[in-house]
């Protein structure tokens, strides 16, 4: 099943109410990982009420495509109706050139532009052999420059984000793994860190105050999976 007919059946699924269906549907393969499906998801867990849950997908449309205002719209209103009042993480300079990248083009249109003026050095550098050999060099090598340039622009544009989500009602905090040390934090459901580290079902998160504590991984949901690929 194409993603299009995959995307058709559960608004099919959404539209009569059955919302855990469908994300059951989208989820299957990882195509929870396309933009539009995990808006999609995001709108169906906000429908059963695990807000966390539809904080984690909007978060990740968003990641994948920056210029989904209904996601941006949703994401705001789930916000709105969180009870944690943390302060949420600031993004790393990378991840944040690499939302600015998307927002104004997705990694494929960065490397479609690529393509194209390399195409273009070698049809000149061919002009230039064959038909026109006093052709300034200078074209072919700014094409080239350019095409290069926008190759690594492609590379910076691809989805970047350490980003977790608390998707449990509550998650404690401990100061080692494993849950053998002092519990000193409690958050509550849709709470937001950066993942710092992971160790067997652990992640060592920052919060947006700063403050770092170890938590279980079952209870948060990463934004961009470790296998996602692009």
């Amino acid at each position: 099943m194409d993603i299009t007919t995959r995307l058709d059946s559960a608004q099919a699924l959404y539209d009569t109410g059955k919302y855990s269906e469908a994300i059951e549907l989208l989820t299957i393969g990882r195509f929870d990982l396309h933009p539009v499906a995990a808006y999609n998801i995001g709108n169906c867990y906000t429908r059963l009420g695990e807000l966390g849950e539809a904080r984690l997908f909007f978060e990740r449309a968003l990641v994948l495509n920056p210029n989904n205002a209904d996601a941006r719209h949703n994401l705001d209103w789930v916000q709105l109706r969180l009870s944690d009042a943390i302060a949420d993480p600031t993004q790393s300079l990378d991840q944040w050139f690499s939302l600015q990248l998307r927002g104004f083009m997705l990694s494929e249109g960065w490397l479609i532009a690529a393509l194209l003026f390399l195409v273009a050095s070698t049809m000149l550098l061919a002009l230039r052999k064959w038909k026109y050999p006093m052709m300034n060099w200078r074209w072919p090598f700014t094409s080239t420059v350019l095409g290069i340039a926008f190759i690594g622009l492609a590379w910076w544009s691809a989805p970047k984000s350490n980003l977790c989500i608390a998707t449990a009602p509550s998650t404690y905090g401990y100061s080692e793994p494993y849950g053998q040390g002092k519990r000193i934090l409690l958050l509550s459901e849709g709470s937001a860190a950066q993942l710092r580290k992971s160790s067997e079902g652990w992640f060592f998160l920052e919060l947006g105050d700063g403050r770092l504590a170890w938590f279980d991984a079952a209870q948060w949901g990463r934004v961009l999976p470790t296998e996602t690929t692009f």
